[in-house]
């Protein structure tokens, strides 16, 4: 068996070999032996079946056996011959003849290509750190003592208006006969929140303590009981109490019921924790919106090396079967009947492949300079919370994933996150001890 091996560049490298008929013989023997020790076959003990009579019945078998066993030792062999490399992905066959008995193959190999990042810290882009004002802080705290607010009832009478929470009894008539699903007793609404069909709210507006209105209104085409959909309705409305939200004082008591894990919480102190909030919440903002795209930019287009040619027709076939998938049947027969429409359309997503390849390695090439990392359960933790907030089984999505082959594509979009995210905070420290210095 001869096997060599060279690099084409720092990216690919070529693995050839010529098996010979006699090393093919030698391997079918070796793996029919194998396989004959838990043989049964009828006439022989087990165990005892002869090599002939296993290659006799199951000639193909072990024939399909045999040569990805000697594959494998191609493979290895060649791969050691390489030298000191890492290798990315599955080798590509690009030859495999059967000759008189003896077998030439050929197959590529990408590898983590050679990458020089350095300097890398000035590519960073100069800003700002996010500053908040005092009545941002102030507003927020506001916002928040809103929604701690208790509903009490009117201590003096007067007319209901929107941000009020009505209490009352409503009963709907629709080809006059009373709808069970469209009547209540007592019914508690905030007026102006938009829970029942247009016009229902904004017509008990200026209702009076024991007030019975009519509204003649009608329900949503869409409406989600189809018998009732698009017909009129009557809705006899009887207001009974009209309550509304009391906000707290803003003081060192609403500073501990709204951070209640601190009891020496005061409201100077809730403050400093809202402006802390603020200031992650603005500065996260404008990481994600504008300088993460423009640094990955930058340092896609700062640094060149060569890209492992298999990793890039991957990404290809992956943007191709994307693209596949959101045509119409009249178009999938087009590209099936002219196969230079597919070629056509490789060729155009191929500049988007090497740059998503190339970005994935100087990704993660960053997080080994930078010691950053993500661990599996971490990804776990983040698809199960985003499952829950999304309302979906955690469970089934994680299997999806899996089952799909996903999970890598997730840690790596992590991974780039917290890179990136790495990469400006760095820049930001830097600038903070400059101010201090």
């Amino acid at each position: 068996m001869k096997v060599s091996s060279k690099q084409i560049n720092s990216a690919n490298g070529i693995v050839n070999a010529t098996i010979s008929k006699a090393v093919i013989e030698a391997k079918e023997k070796e793996v029919a032996k194998k396989a004959a020790k838990d043989m049964k076959v009828d006439g022989f003990r087990k165990g005892k079946v002869p090599v002939h009579v296993v290659i006799s019945r199951y000639g193909a078998q072990i024939k399909q056996d045999s040569q990805n066993a000697i594959v494998q030792e191609v493979y290895e062999i060649g791969i050691r011959e390489l030298g000191d490399v890492e290798v990315l992905g599955n080798p590509k066959f690009t030859k495999f003849e059967e000759k008189e008995g003896d077998i030439d193959l050929e197959f590529k190999v990408s590898l983590r290509p050679a990458m020089e990042l350095t300097d890398y810290d000035k590519l960073i882009p100069d800003f700002k750190q996010a500053k908040v004002t005092e009545a941002e802080i102030n507003k927020s705290i506001e916002d928040a003592a809103k929604a701690v607010a208790e509903p009490v009832k009117l201590k003096r009478k007067r007319m209901l208006r929107e941000g009020d929470i009505a209490i009352f009894d409503f009963e709907g008539i629709v080809d006059g006969k009373t709808v069970e699903n469209a009547t209540a007793k007592n019914f508690s609404l905030e007026i102006g929140s938009g829970r029942l069909i247009e016009g229902f709210e904004s017509g008990m507006v200026g209702m009076k303590y024991d007030e019975t209105r009519e509204l003649d209104l009608k329900f949503p085409a869409e409406y989600h009981a189809k018998d009732l959909a698009g017909k009129d309705v009557k809705f006899i409305v009887t207001l009974n109490e009209i309550q509304e939200k009391e906000v707290p004082e803003i003081n060192d008591e609403l500073a501990k019921k709204l951070i209640p894990n601190d009891p020496e919480m005061t409201l100077e102190k809730l403050k400093e924790v809202v402006r802390d909030s603020l200031e992650s919440e603005k500065t996260s903002k404008l990481y994600n919106s504008e300088l993460k795209p423009k640094l990955l930019e930058t340092l896609v287009n700062a640094f060149d090396f060569e890209l492992p040619e298999n990793i890039v027709e991957e990404e290809v076939n992956s943007l191709l079967n994307n693209k596949l998938q959101g045509m119409s049947e009249e178009e999938l027969r087009a590209i099936r009947e002219d196969e230079k429409k597919l070629e056509k359309m490789k060729k155009e997503v191929e500049p988007e492949a090497a740059e998503r390849v190339k970005t994935t390695l100087i990704v993660d090439e960053l997080a080994k300079q930078e010691n950053v990392t993500i661990s599996d359960q971490e990804v776990a933790q983040t698809m199960y919370y985003e499952a829950m907030q999304m309302g979906q089984d955690p469970k089934a999505m994680m299997e999806y994933y899996q089952n799909q082959g996903l999970m890598p594509i997730v840690k790596m979009s992590m991974l780039e996150d917290r890179v990136l995210s790495h990469l400006l905070n760095k820049k930001l420290e830097k600038k903070e001890k400059g101010k201090k210095s």
